[in-house]
């Protein structure tokens, strides 16, 4: 019996010890994770309209 009462209070201190961390790195880490910044893009994009001088379609590719 005692090693049941033992090894249940190891695992509700393991527990909390990972509640706390958790909620530690959670405060302290910055808004924004290393996968959510990968695929930010690396400067900002600016509209430019498109050249009015063609008005038809694309010409097709040489094929040779």
């Amino acid at each position: 019996m005692n090693a049941i009462l033992l090894t249940v209070f190891i695992g509700f201190i393991l527990v909390n010890l990972f509640v706390v961390l958790f909620l530690r790195y959670r405060k302290d880490a910055p808004s924004s994770s290393a996968e959510r910044d990968s695929l930010l893009p690396l400067e900002e994009e600016t509209w430019r309209p498109a050249s009015p001088a063609r008005s038809g379609p694309a010409p097709a590719p040489e094929v040779r």
